[in-house]
């Protein structure tokens, strides 16, 4: 009964949020009041929800996607291209969100996914099995800009918002970390790279500047009200350098220069050519 009324309060929460973007509070009180773990559907597949870690699912627990601006954007990528794309990789899968949506997709022949806590790799891994994805590695790692062992901060009431810290006073636990480059080597495969490491991202860019060098993947970014606090868009563009165009990515899963309000960042190499379909 409680999960059922959790489900009718996220899509409220989900109807409210698109008609006057805000965001009614108690969601996450519901979701930490689960007690079992519990198979929900996603598009047709099988996602595994873990009530340890409740917090995490959101809209997904109505099957709907939390980030579907950036469901739509890829999807429109992969059926732009006449070309599959061979790799997808994220760091920081979290829940399993993309690997859901993407594993099983024709056009991605192998797909990587970082993650270094527990929880969430079980949630990673249960994924894999019950949806039978074979074309899925899962590492348990966090990607930086430097291989060794790094601190992972956490919250005990807020299990989605951790990462990398150099704090002395928060809660935290050790993690090993490594570079897309000791990962990727001298890959050259058409790729295209989702980056959520709450405010890590300039660095996994940093540890991957051979790869995209190489490769010249299509990247994707979180830039919102708590990754600012890290990085600029300029230190990016500057570590990129000429060969790539910043694009905000907006509420309706296009591509636009307005970098007033954003929430994820796409980065476009300029050898490529891409369908203006993309673009709003």
């Amino acid at each position: 009964m409680i999960f059922f009324f959790t489900r009718i309060y996220a899509r409220l929460q989900e109807l409210f949020h698109e008609k006057f973007k805000v965001n009614i509070p108690g969601l996450g009180f519901l979701l930490h009041l689960q007690k079992k773990d519990r198979i929900i559907f996603i598009n047709g597949k099988k996602m595994f929800f873990n009530h340890k870690i409740a917090d995490n699912y959101a809209r997904l627990v109505n099957g709907r996607f939390n980030e579907p601006e950036t469901h739509l954007f890829i999807n429109s990528l992969l059926s732009s291209s006449p070309d599959s794309y061979v790799q997808f990789i994220e760091v920081g899968a979290n829940i399993g969100e993309f690997l859901i949506d993407y594993a099983g997709n024709k056009k991605i022949l192998n797909s990587l996914f970082f993650e270094p806590q527990a929880e969430q790799l079980l949630s990673l891994q249960r994924i894999k099995e019950l949806n039978e994805f074979n074309n899925v590695e899962i590492i348990n790692k966090a990607v930086s800009n430097k291989n060794g062992v790094v601190k992972f901060a956490f919250k005990k009431n807020n299990t989605s918002d951790v990462g990398i810290t150099t704090d002395e006073n928060s809660e935290s636990f050790k993690v090993e970390a490594v570079t897309l480059d000791s990962v990727l080597g001298d890959s050259t495969q058409n790729s295209i790279i989702l980056i959520d490491a709450e405010g890590e991202e300039l660095n996994v860019i940093k540890g991957g500047k051979k790869f995209i060098r190489q490769a010249k993947p299509v990247i994707i970014f979180e830039y919102n009200h708590i990754t600012k606090t890290y990085f600029t868009l300029e230190e990016v563009k500057n570590e990129l350098g000429n060969e790539y165009t910043l694009y905000r990515l907006n509420s309706k899963g296009k591509l636009d220069i307005d970098f007033n309000n954003t929430w994820n960042i796409v980065a476009l190499p300029d050898s490529q050519s891409f369908n203006r379909n993309l673009f709003d």
